[in-house]
């Protein structure tokens, strides 16, 4: 699952302050970044503990504390997901968004990626305002990019449960096995087989989101123990779980197998963390049949589903500097 976008919260051309503004330093953060936790979502503080090398976190300090960070995460050849961008209110239409916007999509492409991505939901209360960062940074302009739901993870278990189809591939557990997450060498090998298939695109994986995964709700899905797909989630909140990815082998699409493994994920939330529990999922617009099913299946049961928005963009070609709010050069330096 790919994650939504928090909006900035720079807008489009208030630079008018600059000349009488405190300088403001834009640096590539590294190790431990917690302190710059409160310009993201809950669910992203375990990303900047301890930064891997996978996430990339540009961070603006302003008299010598945290103003703003833009964060998102990379692998390499693939599209860089663009997470979260957020400036302090008393720091905004000074340009620092789209500074902090302009060094992520540097270091994106320093660090290999061909374009990058953002999304977020059609209701965000900060879409007007990211939308504007985007369009002054150069980026495509917003397209539709997929379904976001949200239920209850016992009702949503219960339901799926009586699915015809479903339940008799439930009746019959030595067909498939839906398994917790310890991977071998040899199914690291195969997670990599997987991810190079077109059906995969744009995912990451168990391996790489390893470190940001809420193992006792993902599952790796086995077929005579091979591992021949996955559900991946992550705890958003106390009682709340964002599935973040999910891949299938083509060759089982028609087996019933995703939705069991779904089903699988719900009840044990369920079970773990309550019946009303909340269960998040995103489906992509590349994935026709799970939107259609989503559409007529899961948006009668979903408490709410909501149109995704994505903004794209090509890396621009990478420099070593990046700019202060002052007209000063600065090296990227680890904070």
């Amino acid at each position: 699952m790919k994650n939504v976008l928090e909006a900035a919260s720079c807008g489009s051309g208030g630079v008018n302050r600059l000349d009488r503004a405190p300088a403001c330093r834009i640096s590539l953060l590294a190790g431990n970044a917690r302190l710059f936790s409160g310009f993201t979502f809950n669910r992203y503080f375990r990303l900047l503990v301890s930064l891997e090398p996978s996430v990339i976190a540009v961070g603006a300090v302003a008299r010598g504390r945290p103003v703003g960070l833009a964060l998102g995460i990379c692998n390499s050849g693939q599209e860089a997901e663009f997470l979260s961008i957020a400036v302090a209110p008393a720091e905004r239409r000074r340009g620092i968004g789209l500074a902090l916007a302009e060094a992520w999509r540097e270091e994106a492409a320093r660090r290999g990626m061909a374009g990058i991505v953002a999304r977020y939901g059609e209701a965000n209360a900060g879409r007007a305002g990211f939308e504007a960062l985007s369009a002054s940074a150069g980026w495509d302009a917003p397209a539709e990019d997929g379904l976001m739901v949200t239920g209850r993870a016992g009702a949503m278990a219960e339901v799926v449960g009586t699915w015809r189809a479903i339940a008799s591939r439930l009746a019959h557990p030595d067909l498939y096995e839906y398994a917790p997450m310890n991977l071998s060498k040899a199914d690291r090998t195969t997670v990599s087989a997987c991810l190079s298939r077109p059906e995969a695109a744009g995912m990451l994986g168990p391996v790489v989101l390893a470190h940001r995964m809420a193992p006792d709700f993902s599952a790796l899905i086995r077929r005579q123990g091979i591992v021949v797909g996955w559900v991946l989630a992550s705890q958003a909140a106390e009682r709340s779980i964002h599935y973040d990815e999910a891949f299938l082998d083509p060759v089982y699409w028609h087996s019933g197998m995703m939705i069991g493994a779904y089903h699988h994920c719900y009840a044990r939330q369920a079970a773990l963390l309550g019946r009303d529990s909340v269960a998040t999922y995103y489906t992509d617009p590349t994935r026709p049949r799970m939107v259609a099913l989503t559409r007529r299946r899961f948006a009668p049961i979903a408490d709410r589903i909501e149109t995704i928005l994505a903004v794209r963009s090509a890396v621009a070609r990478p420099s070593s500097t990046s700019f202060n709010r002052k007209g000063s050069i600065h090296e990227h330096r680890s904070a």
